[in-house]
């Protein structure tokens, strides 16, 4: 399984377009998984974005810190954990980086707040398959 990496996420803004099956995936995701306790989840790690003045970096950066916390919740994963607990930094660092990158360029609210939730999504996958899974297949 490929690293994720930011450059990834701009190509992937830069083409401004949605993937069908992430749209599909996405929607699987949220009909099975509680908004309550994924909000219940974000206030109790205490996830402020509140410190991001312009309103479409937050809403990336939000978006992204809550589609991290579904794929816990998916993977069935505690993001509490001391190796999980690293990961919404990388992602806020990611999502400043890429904003930073295509904040010039015009670029859809829609695909930016769908494919920056997706982007947290990835990292908590590829983490599940560092941690864990890669060591069951070995």
């Amino acid at each position: 399984m490929a690293n994720v990496e930011p450059q990834d996420l701009v190509s992937i803004l830069k083409e401004n377009r949605i993937d069908e099956y992430k749209i599909s995936e996405q929607k699987k995701m949220l009909s099975h998984i509680s908004e309550e306790a994924i909000r219940l989840k974000y206030n109790s790690i205490s996830l402020d974005v509140s410190e991001f003045e312009d309103t479409i970096l937050r809403k990336g950066v939000y978006f992204a810190l809550l589609g991290a916390l579904y794929a816990f919740h998916d993977r069935e994963l505690d993001p509490m954990e001391t190796q999980h607990s690293h990961l919404f930094k990388v992602i806020r660092e990611d999502i400043k980086k890429v904003y930073e990158e295509i904040s010039n360029s015009l670029v859809n609210e829609e695909t930016w707040v769908f494919e920056a939730f997706d982007y947290g999504i990835k990292h908590v996958y590829y983490l599940d398959w560092q941690l864990y899974l890669s060591k069951i297949c070995y």
